[in-house]
């Protein structure tokens, strides 16, 4: 039978039932095409029907990600979107893809919701932006990992080549700091205090060059910090339109800006709707795992936020898997970061070369969460 004239919205291809259920229940309402099949099947259907605004392809039994990508580049239209699923739960079969262009890569068992989530994700218009960066906040309740997250994953950004400030709006804790090794440079009290939301023209402030490298404190070859010096009086709370005016700055001077140490929960929630993406941290007990949920339910589908578990030292006071998935309304985590002691002792810096396979690829993954559209 020919294939029809008509452009689908979405393709699906699956290998197993369960993926291909998945699939049809999660996919959109329009023109859908859900079938079994692998890999080949996929890239013989492509290559013969007009082209799909979004694809699913199902990558079990392809060894290698990086000539898969550049197959079903070749043959799907520059304007289709790509998403794969697999079994291989590894940050560098997850990498090659991302990197290769895939909007995101989905590790089975696949549900319906994470389908919908991924759908949308990869079809909607991004929002115009005055920046050339990536602006991600980061968000836990206390003793969540997320000071050391936030840090490891500024190392990590480096060491692919590119640039991340880290924004620590926390005048208290110092956490951050003594994670890079680095002390805050003073003044960011005072220019945030400087920065009106708009002058009589309706013009955002403009921040000069000089401003900003007084306030910034270089911490590593791709990596500087910007935050509130530890002695001193309390700084008065920052407006939005001062944060967000100093932000974009900081997005065309490098490539990501990691936001960290909120406190004020209406700021943290407008920052964190504002942001170009956003990571919800949390620890496997009731009061960690409630807060990220009302988070999840403030943020609303519009913004969708990864949650990054970390576990605690004190296991006997974490909840069972059973537990955290009913408490976080039958989701997983996307990534699950694993007690490490070489994270807590002294700097990132000099914990990152002694850390296990497992906290290693899950900081990997978490990095890849934030770096994801930045190209190669």
């Amino acid at each position: 039978m020919a294939p029809s004239s008509k452009r689908p919205y979405a393709r699906g291809f699956a290998v197993d039932a369960e993926t291909e259920r998945a699939l049809r229940a999660g996919l959109p309402s329009r023109e859908v095409r859900i079938q079994r099949g692998p890999l080949s099947d996929a890239l013989r259907i492509l290559a013969t029907e007009p082209p799909s605004r979004l694809v699913f392809v199902d990558l079990d039994g392809v060894a290698d990600p990086d000539e898969a990508a550049l197959q079903l580049s070749e043959i799907c239209a520059f304007e289709t979107a790509l998403v794969a699923i697999g079994s291989a739960d590894t940050a560098a079969f997850s990498r090659a893809l991302l990197r290769r262009g895939f909007s995101d890569y989905l590790v089975k068992p696949l549900s319906p919701a994470a389908v919908r989530e991924a759908s949308k994700a990869a079809t909607e218009e991004p929002p115009e932006q005055a920046y050339a960066g990536r602006v991600v906040t980061f968000v836990g309740s206390a003793g969540s990992g997320t000071s050391t997250v936030v840090s490891a994953v500024a190392h990590g950004i480096a060491a692919g080549g590119r640039t991340a400030s880290v924004v620590d709006l926390d005048p208290v804790s110092g956490r951050v700091p003594a994670l890079l090794a680095t002390e805050p440079m003073g003044g960011l009290s005072a220019l945030l205090s400087s920065l009106d939301p708009q002058d009589a023209e309706g013009v955002e402030p403009s921040i000069d060059f000089e401003t900003i490298d007084a306030i910034t404190a270089p911490v590593a070859p791709g990596i500087s910090l910007i935050g509130y010096p530890l002695a001193g009086a309390l700084p008065e709370r920052p407006s939005l339109p001062a944060l967000y005016a100093l932000l974009k700055h900081l997005a065309n001077r490098a490539h990501v800006v990691l936001v960290t140490g909120l406190s004020e929960p209406g700021i943290e929630l407008e920052l964190m709707r504002w942001a170009d993406a956003r990571i919800l941290l949390y620890e496997p007990t009731l009061s960690s795992i409630s807060a990220a949920v009302r988070r999840l339910a403030w943020l609303g589908k519009e913004h969708p936020a990864p949650l990054v578990q970390c576990l605690p030292r004190m296991r006997r006071y974490a909840l069972s898997a059973a537990l955290i998935r009913y408490a976080l309304a039958d989701r997983s985590p996307d990534v699950v970061v694993p007690f490490d002691p070489a994270l807590r002792a002294g700097t990132v810096a000099a914990a990152l070369s002694d850390l296990g396979k497992a906290s290693r690829e899950s900081l990997e993954r978490v990095t890849d969460l934030v770096a994801r559209d930045l190209g190669a």
